[in-house]
């Protein structure tokens, strides 16, 4: 089986001179994973039945209610913006309203789709510390805006993000009081989980405690960041929400006619354990890379470092000197004064780049 060689980035300087640039701006730009590539060139042999009617789609049911531990419904989606937003606008009527954190990637980075998906709902946004919803300012705002008042929108779905856009992860218990506390008024619980895996390692949870056994209904598991090319799936533990999604999935344009090569992909992310092993070495490299910048003076972090993302604000000394390096840094509103960053970690950092900061 063919097995493709990973790639330097490299910038041409006018002149004539190469220099090597190495890019932390985020694991989307990643490249795929090894294993993946093989899974589609394995599974582009021969015809398949179109719409996911072919023998890799099918096994994705029964090998996701394994990976959950119970009766799991998949449906491969190719970017986790259409997924929060179908995933979203399943359990959300054009009259009701989600709450979520004023910093989510559904409201600050989706172009509206969730209002979009659900025909008109609203975002309700909450604030919190690291980019966390509160229980207790859950409750309130849930007090505030009213349940079963005909004169405000219907408190329909909380919307959570593991791990949260500031990288750092909700705990367990966390997790399942803030669903207990959407469930006991009716709400339905999202749980946008596009860096799911890495938040699944670094609080060593399983599948199941993570999701519908904290009480998660229905969640975008995210797979794109940690070494598939364009696969993530909606995935629900509720069948009638099932069936729901299976006409807004097709009605969205999202039932794609050669199936096989999403699913063959989020079969392989399974297979060893490729979605732990992926998402220990993009944590275990901003780890080594948090260690390296605390022992630099003047050095900051806005959040702590729980997954492979890092927050930190330098001096500009170390900023340009990492610069000339060639490591190039994506620029972040943090506040406090220097160069606030946000540098991002993945599978597929070498160890001469991650040695370029110690």
């Amino acid at each position: 089986m063919m097995r493709l060689p990973n790639m330097v980035a490299v910038s041409f300087q006018p002149g004539g001179s190469n220099i090597a640039t190495y890019h932390f701006n985020s694991d989307n730009g990643a490249p795929v994973c090894d294993q993946i590539m093989n899974a589609l060139l394995s599974c582009n042999q021969g015809s398949e039945t179109a719409y996911g009617a072919d023998q890799y789609t099918a096994k994705l049911a029964p090998a996701y209610s394994e990976f959950f531990e119970r009766e799991t419904f998949v449906f491969p989606i190719g970017t986790g913006t259409a997924g929060n937003g179908l995933a979203l606008g399943a359990i959300t009527p054009p009259y009701g309203t989600i709450f979520c954190h004023e910093s989510a990637h559904t409201v600050t980075t989706e172009g509206g789709a969730p209002e979009f998906y659900s025909g008109g709902g609203r975002m309700t946004l909450l604030r919190g510390e690291h980019n966390k919803i509160h229980p207790a300012d859950l409750e309130k705002a849930l007090q505030k805006h009213g349940i079963g008042n005909v004169h405000h929108m219907a408190a329909s779905a909380v919307s959570l993000t593991q791990a949260t856009e500031a990288g750092v992860v909700y705990s367990k218990d966390e997790l399942t009081e803030l669903a207990e506390i959407a469930h006991q008024a009716g709400l339905k619980v999202h749980l946008d989980g596009a860096r799911i895996s890495n938040a699944m390692v670094s609080l060593g949870l399983t599948p199941a405690e993570m999701t519908w056994k904290a009480g998660v209904d229905i969640l975008t598991f995210g797979t794109t960041k940690n070494g598939t090319m364009n696969a993530e799936a909606v995935i629900t533990f509720d069948p009638e929400i099932a069936r729901v999604l299976g006409f807004m999935y097709k009605r969205a344009g999202h039932l794609f006619s050669k199936m096989r090569y999403m699913s063959a992909q989020l079969l392989s992310f399974l297979e060893n354990d490729l979605w732990s092993s992926n998402a220990i070495q993009a944590n275990r490299n901003a780890f080594r890379i948090e260690a390296a910048l605390k022992r630099c003076q003047g050095v900051t972090f806005a959040h702590p470092v729980q997954i492979n993302e890092v927050f930190v604000v330098l001096p500009p000394r170390l900023s340009r000197a990492l610069q000339e390096k060639g490591i190039h840094l994506r620029p972040w509103k943090l506040g406090g004064d220097g160069d606030g960053f946000r540098l991002v970690m993945s599978y597929s950092d070498k160890p001469e780049e991650v040695e370029l900061f110690e």
